[in-house]
């Protein structure tokens, strides 16, 4: 029972950290108006973390030697606590995106070792279940950051918002203290093993993947909120509302997805990617009809729901034998997809508008899911890559 609850631990760690990552998506407007800065600078929010996560994923795991994951994860929720608290007290933009660069750091070293670490908490024969039990902590954390921000930031406040994350923040640490056992690292990742990754053809076809995908979802996801006011004339109980029900649908492509990726990942990948795509362009189409925008985003957050699974589903399929380091590089290329797309979705809301924005977001998706049904490899024939990794080693 009590290496389950470690599972769980982990679980509502990563679920505190994807909620903090995304909050400020359902909260930008507020946090724009707030701060007397325009919408586009406010987006620094989304991209300041992600560029950090970047760097710190690799870093922090080629950092961390052979020290035990235990001790670096519970330091990494600490750090959640003080980033989110510091945004939530911020008087100006600048301090709230030092902030969210705190947040970078943790997101980047905690999602790359919790997702291998379920391996060394439970048995063998339940490894598979303990992953889903994390990846859904990510998956539900990155549908429900969204929502969650926006009813609390309409009810009391953004800044509620954060504070409301920083006190859950504290709960999981103190679960994480009692319930973690020591998480010695079966090996050291080096830099030879993250470069071995980049001679796999799959694996390198799967990087350029998740950051075109990536980038496209937060090139539209970052300004979904500010479309739907702007555009869709949603009242703000409405919107509040349709978020929820985007995190809900959410929650189910996160189910389907990971069910359809264990028959499939290249499929489950190129599906998701490409249904994603084409429900952003359903928003701008019908965006002026409040009923068909909310139609196209519940399809939308079905699509998003799936994909972070879908992705890492092809990765780990792509380069099974060394999960460390695919997991590290995996997840610098996933946040330099989402920085680079909130930061161009930025630039280009400001110049462009919101509709264009999305447009181009949604070509970077749909471009996405052909690539990888043209040039992608069966699910099956990991095993070259993985001979090549055991040659470099």
């Amino acid at each position: 029972m009590r290496q389950w609850l470690a599972v769980a631990a982990v679980a509502l760690g990563t679920f505190a950290l994807v909620t903090s990552e995304f909050i400020p998506v359902g909260l930008l407007t507020r946090m724009s108006a707030d701060f007397g800065s325009p919408e586009g600078a406010t987006g620094l929010m989304m991209t300041v973390p992600a560029f950090a996560a970047a760097i710190a994923a690799p870093a922090i795991m080629l950092g961390a030697g052979r020290a035990d994951r235990r001790l670096i994860l519970i330091l990494l929720s600490a750090l959640l606590v003080v980033s989110n608290l510091i945004v939530a007290f911020a008087p100006n933009l600048a301090v709230a995106l030092f902030g969210r660069v705190l947040l970078g750091v943790d997101v980047g070293g905690f999602w790359a070792i919790s997702s291998i670490v379920a391996g060394k908490m439970v048995p063998a024969a339940s490894v598979g279940r303990a992953s889903a039990i994390i990846f859904a902590g990510i998956s539900l954390g990155s549908v429900v950051g969204v929502p969650a921000g926006a009813l609390i930031g309409s009810a009391f406040g953004w800044r509620a918002a954060f504070e409301s994350v920083a006190a859950f923040g504290a709960v999981v640490l103190v679960a994480q203290m009692a319930l973690l056992p020591r998480l010695l690292p079966s090996e050291t990742v080096t830099l030879r093993h993250l470069a071995a990754l980049f001679r796999i053809p799959n694996a390198r076809l799967g990087l350029l993947a998740c950051f075109l995908a990536f980038a496209g979802q937060f090139a539209a996801y970052t300004y979904m909120g500010a479309f739907l006011e702007h555009v869709s004339k949603m009242p703000a109980a409405l919107l509040s509302s349709l978020l929820v029900g985007y995190g809900v649908a959410g929650f189910i492509g996160n189910f389907v997805g990971g069910a359809l990726t264990q028959r499939s990942a290249r499929g489950t990948f190129a599906g998701t990617a490409a249904f994603l795509g084409l429900s952003i362009v359903a928003l701008t189409v019908f965006g002026q009809s409040p009923w068909l925008a909310a139609a196209a985003v519940l399809a939308w957050g079905f699509a998003f729901g799936a994909l972070p699974i879908a992705t890492q589903g092809f990765m780990t399929k792509s380069a099974a034998k060394e999960l460390e380091s695919a997991s590290a590089v995996f997840i610098s290329i996933l946040q330099m997809g989402f920085a680079a797309g909130a930061f161009i979705g930025g630039r280009a809301v400001d110049t462009v508008g919101l509709s264009t924005t999305l447009v181009g977001a949604a070509v970077a998706s749909i471009a996405t899911g052909l690539l990888i049904m043209r040039f992608g490899r069966a699910d099956e024939e990991g095993a070259d890559g993985d001979a090549q990794l055991d040659a470099v080693g």
